[in-house]
């Protein structure tokens, strides 16, 4: 009996054998053991995430805390997206005040591993009205350097303006820094790494040289935007922002804010308002109204359809609107 016992044991295993290698030829060849996973990079809005992506290509893993159609300047962080942070290898985000909440994110975790990219350390930065003339009279709070004698208003950024990815000179310099972080945290891949950058500042080296090249033909240089977003572009350009609807995030204009507004709008020979797709375009349409001008939207952060999360498209995107109002 215990001879049976032991010959349909050795039945039953060499049927469990035959069954098991039936589901491997039908599932076909398990997969090679991965050597590693990819770099676990977080990144707080979408320009920084597609600079990540594109230098980190296939090495690194993604995220951006700020989801598309939504402003740096008003988000708050859910718990997830403070989870999402948390569990970082490299941490990139603006600095300058764009995401006051960066701070304490960093703070609820270890820094011992991670690999920090301030993307605006070291780079000289405008002040939020430093590169336009404000219409209108003076307003509470220190001078206004460009216009001695008037009173500048209060700065929600107090760093200055936190807006240097919309000037694809100084995303070069972004983008070298974020090489050097992703080598630091992954130095075994250095090569790829910088194989992938040399690539693409040639891209956006070649966008600024389709910028300039059309800038120069522009016959209007001076614009009003939402808020102070593309003060770098211009700057670059040399584009003139001669008003902004908001000085500073969240600060509601005046009623005569406004009208000076609708005044330089005249004035100038301006034939369009910039409003902002992640903003409430209202107070822009009223002013457009009112100054019997067209509302077009420049876009400053990405995300949406028909650029996506693409930079150099998103840039391009602007450069067309810009070109059919400027020229």
């Amino acid at each position: 009996m215990e001879f049976i016992a032991i010959r349909r044991l050795r039945l039953f295993a060499l049927q469990v054998l035959w069954a098991c290698s039936c589901l491997v030829l039908w599932l076909g060849p398990a997969e090679p053991a991965v050597p590693g996973e990819r770099l676990q990079v977080v990144a707080t809005i979408v320009p920084l995430g597609d600079f990540c992506r594109k230098i980190g290509g296939d090495l690194v893993q993604v995220q951006v805390l700020i989801p598309p159609g939504a402003s740096p300047h008003v988000f708050e962080p859910a718990p997830s997206v403070m989870a999402k942070g948390a569990r970082a290898r490299v941490f990139v985000y603006i600095g300058a005040g764009l995401e006051p909440w960066a701070a304490k994110l960093l703070r609820g975790r270890d820094s011992g591993d991670l690999v920090l990219v301030e993307a605006a350390k070291g780079i000289p930065l405008l002040g939020m009205g430093a590169h336009h003339h404000e219409p209108g009279d003076a307003k509470a709070g220190g001078q206004d350097e460009h216009h001695p004698g008037k009173k500048a208003a209060p700065d929600n950024h107090p760093a200055g303006n936190p807006h240097i990815w919309l000037d694809p000179v100084l995303a070069q310099e972004i983008c070298r820094k974020i090489a050097g972080a992703l080598i630091q945290a992954d130095p075994g891949h250095r090569t790829r790494y910088e194989a992938n950058l040399k690539s693409y500042l040639a891209a956006l080296a070649e966008l600024h040289r389709e910028i300039e090249t059309q800038a120069q033909t522009w016959r209007l240089r001076k614009y009003v935007a939402f808020h102070p977003a593309f003060a770098y572009f211009a700057k670059r350009y040399h584009l003139q922002e001669v008003g902004t609807i908001e000085a500073a995030p969240g600060r509601e204009p005046t009623p005569r804010h406004l009208q000076n507004l609708v005044d330089a709008i005249r004035r100038y020979g301006i034939n369009v308002v910039f409003a902002e797709p992640q903003l409430n375009p209202r107070v822009a349409q009223v002013i457009a109204q009112e100054a019997r001008v067209k509302v077009l939207m420049l876009d400053p952060v990405g995300g949406r359809a028909p650029y996506g999360s693409d930079y150099l498209q998103l840039m391009r995107h602007n450069l067309a609107v810009l070109a059919q109002t400027l020229k």
